[in-house]
C-alpha cells in the first residue's frame, strides 16, 4: 500500500514538474512572438540569402506532425482497425493543436500579420487578388480546409461522449442536439464515415501542397518530383512517432494505464518501423540521383551537408530517424515502455533536424558567386521552437482537462 502511494505521488511531482515547464516555455514563446511582432523579423536570424529560418523549419516540423492524427483516426477507422479506438482522440487533439502551432510560424513570418487576409481571395476596392499561381496561396488553402475538416472530425467524435465534458455549457449546448437515439446514432455514423473517407484525400494532398512551396522553386533538391511524397511519408513518420510518445507517456506517468492496451502501443511500433525503412528509400533514391544525374548544383548542396556546419546534424538525422528504430524489430522491446520512449522521442528529434537540413543548406549557398552564408539563429529563434514544445503539451494538458482523451463510447 506504502509502495502504491508513492508511486502516485511521484508521478504527480512529475506531472507537476512538466506541466511547470510546459507553462515556463509557454511564456518564452509568447514573448518571443510579441517581440518579433514589435521587432519585426529582423529579430531572427534570416538574411537577404537565408530568407526561410527555423521559422518555416517549424512549420514543416508541426504541420506534419498532425498528419498522423488523421492516419490513426480517419484512414485506420475506414480499414475497421479495432486497436486505434483507445488512442484515435489522443490522435485527433495532437492534430488539432499541431495545426494551430504550426500555422503561427507562418503568420507571424509575414512580417506584417495584421493584413494575413490579403492572402484569401476577398473584393477590395482596388480590384487586387490573391496571385494563384504562388504556392504560398495554395497553402492557406489547403490548410484552413483541412483544418476545419479535422477541427469537426475531432469534434464530431466528442459527441457521444458529451456528458464526460467537464464544462456544463458545452454539455448543455451537446445535449440540445444529442439524445443518443437510434435516428441520432444513424446520422452520426453516416457523417463520420463521410469525413473519414474526405480527410484520407486531405491528409494526402496537404503536405503535397506544402512540398510545393519548395518542389516549384528552381532551387537544387527542393525542384524534383519526389518531394511531395516524400514530404507525405516524413509527415506521417514523425506523426505516429509524437503519438507513440505521448500514449507512451500518458499510460507512464499519466491515469491511461490500463485504458491504452498495449496492442495499440505494439501496432504503433510497427508502424514506426516500417515507415523508416520507407523514409531510408527515398534517402536513397536522393542520393542516387544526385550522383547519376550529374547536377553539378544538386551535388554541391549535398557536399555541403557533409561540412563541418552540417556534418553533425546530418549524422544524427541518420542515427534517430533510421538507426535507432531498428530495435523495434525486437518483440521485447517494442512491448517496453522506456524503448517507445526513447525511439519516439529520437524520431520526433531527428524528422526537425531533418526539415533543417532540407531548408538551410539550400538557401546557405548563392549559386551565382559560390559564395555561401551560415545561418545562424538568434535567441529569438531558439525561444519560439522549444516555446511552440510548451504550448503543445500546455494545450494538450488543458484539453485533456476538459474533454475524455479516451473514447467512452468505443470502449
Amino acid at each position: 500500500m506504502y509502495i502504491t502511494k508513492a508511486l502516485k505521488m511521484n508521478k504527480q511531482k512529475v506531472r507537476a514538474s512538466i506541466l511547470a515547464f510546459a507553462i515556463l516555455l509557454a511564456i518564452l514563446f509568447i514573448f518571443s512572438f510579441v517581440y518579433t511582432l514589435v521587432y519585426g523579423v529582423e529579430s531572427w536570424g534570416i538574411s537577404n540569402k537565408t530568407v526561410w529560418g527555423i521559422a518555416i523549419v517549424n512549420f514543416v516540423f508541426w504541420i506534419g506532425n498532425s498528419h498522423a492524427g488523421t492516419l490513426i483516426s480517419a484512414i485506420f477507422f475506414l480499414l475497421r482497425q479495432d486497436w486505434r479506438k483507445s488512442i484515435h482522440r489522443i490522435a485527433e487533439t495532437i492534430t488539432i493543436i499541431s495545426i494551430v502551432i504550426a500555422g503561427l510560424f507562418p503568420l507571424i513570418h509575414l512580417g506584417r500579420p495584421w493584413f494575413f487576409y490579403w492572402m484569401l481571395p476577398l473584393p477590395n476596392q482596388t480590384m487586387h487578388w490573391s496571385n494563384f499561381k504562388s504556392p504560398l496561396v495554395w497553402d492557406v488553402i489547403a490548410v484552413l480546409a483541412y483544418t476545419l475538416l479535422s477541427l469537426l472530425f475531432w469534434f464530431l467524435g466528442i459527441i457521444p461522449d458529451y456528458r464526460y465534458i467537464k464544462s456544463k455549457k458545452i454539455r448543455v449546448l451537446i445535449s440540445k442536439f444529442w439524445a443518443g437515439s437510434n435516428y441520432d446514432w444513424n446520422d452520426f455514423r453516416w457523417t463520420y464515415n463521410l469525413l473519414a473517407g474526405i480527410l484520407t484525400f486531405v491528409v494526402v494532398s496537404v503536405h503535397s501542397i506544402v512540398s510545393f512551396d519548395f518542389s516549384v522553386s528552381i532551387l537544387p533538391l527542393w525542384h524534383t518530383t519526389m518531394l511531395p511524397i516524400f514530404f507525405v511519408v516524413g509527415a506521417i513518420y514523425s506523426g505516429i512517432a509524437l503519438i507513440l510518445f505521448c500514449t507512451t507517456l500518458l499510460s507512464t506517468i499519466g491515469s491511461f494505464s490500463e485504458e491504452i492496451p498495449p496492442i495499440s502501443q505494439e501496432q504503433l511500433t510497427k508502424l514506426l518501423l516500417a515507415f523508416s525503412w520507407i523514409l531510408l528509400y527515398f534517402y536513397l533514391v536522393e542520393i542516387f540521383f544526385i550522383f547519376y544525374s550529374q547536377n553539378t548544383f544538386d551535388r554541391a548542396v549535398f557536399d555541403l551537408r557533409l561540412t563541418k556546419y552540417f556534418l553533425p546534424f546530418y549524422g544524427a538525422t541518420i542515427t534517430l530517424t533510421i538507426f535507432i528504430p531498428q530495435f523495434l524489430w525486437i518483440r521485447k522491446f517494442r512491448r517496453n515502455k522506456k524503448t517507445n520512449f526513447i525511439v519516439s522521442l529520437s524520431v520526433v528529434l531527428g524528422m526537425w533536424l531533418e526539415r533543417y537540413l532540407l531548408i538551410i543548406p539550400v538557401l546557405s549557398l548563392d549559386f551565382v558567386n559560390k559564395q555561401m552564408e551560415i545561418y545562424t539563429p538568434t535567441i529569438i529563434d531558439f525561444m519560439l521552437t522549444f516555446g511552440s514544445v510548451g504550448l503543445f503539451i500546455l494545450l494538450f494538458y488543458v484539453i485533456g482537462k476538459i474533454i475524455p482523451l479516451i473514447p467512452r463510447f468505443e470502449n
